[in-house]
């Protein structure tokens, strides 16, 4: 397949947020979680090239995450089994619940913040387990932008999603190599290279704050071109300046 304009443009732009910030190292072990959604569709794709042609030395392993307290969060994998062959990727299918001592039941108290919360404890026990080293999200610039918007407008704090985040805790790197990346650009090289993917299941999106905040930022950008990108590198200057000597440790 030819390498079109926009999959270059993606993947400088991915090279550009990995080596700002130093994200992969020779004999790193990332953990790839995986949603079957457009963004963590590519960035499977995208970083299977980065393993198998670029300089960078490192092992990659995917994983899906069902969510027994969300069913209907549920992606079906069938569809998309050939495409995971052919980048040379292998599944890892875990179910997860949360918390015992939520005691949450189903559709009550459930938000993004405890769904996150459920996922991430998963992903660092399983690096624990298999010895892994570094998790790889697929948040892209689009993302960041949303969260940093909603820390100010709702928690009066100047808090960017992380580029890269180092656990104390767990001894763990939290990388998320798309954060310099437009999401219609990822839409778009999607649907150019008929990536395969399911759309968004969350039955608690429409109505969450961060749709809201979402749909504030695309009003923004409508009155004012490259806002987004500009706030959204203002941001991560200030996150340079204030975690870098830091080793990138946030907590």
């Amino acid at each position: 397949m030819e390498v079109t304009k926009l999959h270059k443009k993606i993947r400088a732009q991915m090279m550009k947020a990995i080596t700002t910030f130093g994200m992969i190292q020779d004999g790193d072990k990332i953990l790839l979680w995986i949603s079957g959604w457009k963004d963590s569709m590519l960035l499977a794709k995208m970083m299977c090239e980065l393993r198998d042609r670029s300089h960078l030395n490192f092992e990659l392993r995917w994983v899906y995450m069902h969510k027994k307290f969300l069913m209907r969060c549920e992606v079906d994998f069938t569809d998309m089994k050939k495409f995971f062959e052919d980048i040379g990727l292998e599944m890892e299918y875990i179910e997860i619940n949360l918390p015992e001592w939520s005691k949450l039941e189903e559709w009550i108290g459930i938000s993004c913040q405890r769904c996150s919360y459920a996922r991430r404890i998963s992903m660092f026990k399983l690096c624990e387990r298999w010895g892994y080293n570094k998790i790889c999200l697929w948040h892209h610039l689009d993302d960041g932008i949303t969260t940093l918007f909603m820390n100010m407008i709702m928690n009066r704090n100047w808090t960017l999603m992380p580029p890269i985040n180092t656990m104390k805790r767990w001894d763990l790197t939290i990388i998320r190599p798309m954060s310099f990346v437009r999401e219609h650009d990822i839409m778009n090289l999607v649907r150019k290279e008929n990536i395969p993917f399911s759309p968004c299941t969350c039955p608690v999106w429409e109505e969450s704050k961060r749709k809201e905040i979402w749909n504030l930022m695309k009003i923004i950008e409508m009155n004012q071109a490259w806002s987004l990108e500009n706030m959204y590198h203002a941001a991560v200057k200030k996150f340079i300046k204030d975690y870098k000597d830091k080793n990138w440790i946030t907590d």
